[in-house]
């Protein structure tokens, strides 16, 4: 990773869309900060289109299309695409069939039950009523505490019921078939703004912070990291090419401020 000050005002001139990752890139220690939501609107006024990519659920993607100055997002971990079409109308697409099958949702629902008994140090996510997709099981929002060694046995017994995971800064997620933020990325874009995966490489960034976000740090070219990155690179096979200086909601201003700027 290189700092952020290495990446040149000349190389952030053309990006026009900025994809972020909410929870602890966004937000800072599971708050959204004042000044953080207002560069949303500094943004916008710059010509960037900011859009979320989140493992939240598709429920928080309505929430944050219906309040927030943007236009689309990806929600799920990939698994949901939502975007407001040329009347204004909120659009939501689900990637994969399958986690629309017959009994699909109330089986992960089950497993995160059994895990929650077994481990009584984590829960089911809050907001696990509001997914289509997958299952989310809380070890660092509402939960405290929580080693890495239970982190890990956790997502094993998801993998050993044949499941798929990723994990957040907050949550152990479980899902199938396989998906990522990538994979949920590259039809928003397509679908919202008409732009094919290689426009999305020239014409946009991504900022993160753990590993959930690995495959579009792997993809996109100008992918970044607020500086809590660090402590999960052991978990990412390919980091981020860029870091900030600072750390959650400060770094994600630290790199919009420098994106307007660019821009102006």
């Amino acid at each position: 990773m290189q700092p952020l000050s290495a990446l040149t005002d000349a190389a952030l001139k053309g990006i026009e869309y900025l994809l972020f990752d909410v929870d602890e890139t966004f937000t800072t220690h599971g708050l959204m900060h004042a000044e953080t939501y207002a560069i949303l609107f500094a943004l916008r006024d710059s010509g960037v289109t900011a859009i979320p990519v989140t493992g939240r659920p598709s429920g928080w993607g309505n929430v944050m299309l219906s309040t927030w100055p943007i236009n689309a997002c990806v929600t799920e971990n990939g698994g949901v695409i939502a975007w407001k079409d040329a009347a204004g109308i909120a659009v939501q697409h689900v990637i994969h069939n399958e986690h629309r099958g017959a009994g699909y949702i109330e089986k992960l629902r089950a497993l995160g039950d059994a895990i929650a008994a077994k481990y009584p140090q984590v829960r089911v996510s809050a907001d696990q009523p509001y997914r289509l997709t997958d299952l989310a099981v809380d070890y660092a929002e509402q939960s405290h505490n929580v080693s890495a060694e239970v982190v890990d046995e956790i997502t094993e017994w998801m993998r050993a019921e044949g499941y798929q995971t990723a994990v957040s800064s907050i949550h152990i997620h479980a899902y199938t078939p396989e998906n990522q933020k990538a994979e949920g990325v590259y039809p928003l874009m397509q679908s919202a703004f008409a732009i094919g995966r290689e426009t999305v490489h020239t014409r946009a960034a991504f900022i993160g912070d753990s590993p959930n976000d690995a495959s579009l740090f792997a993809s996109i070219p100008i992918s970044v990291g607020v500086a809590n990155v660090r402590g999960s690179l052991d978990k990412i096979a390919t980091p981020p090419a860029y870091v900030c200086a600072s750390e959650c909601g400060a770094g994600f201003i630290e790199f919009a401020q420098r994106l307007i700027t660019a821009r102006a």
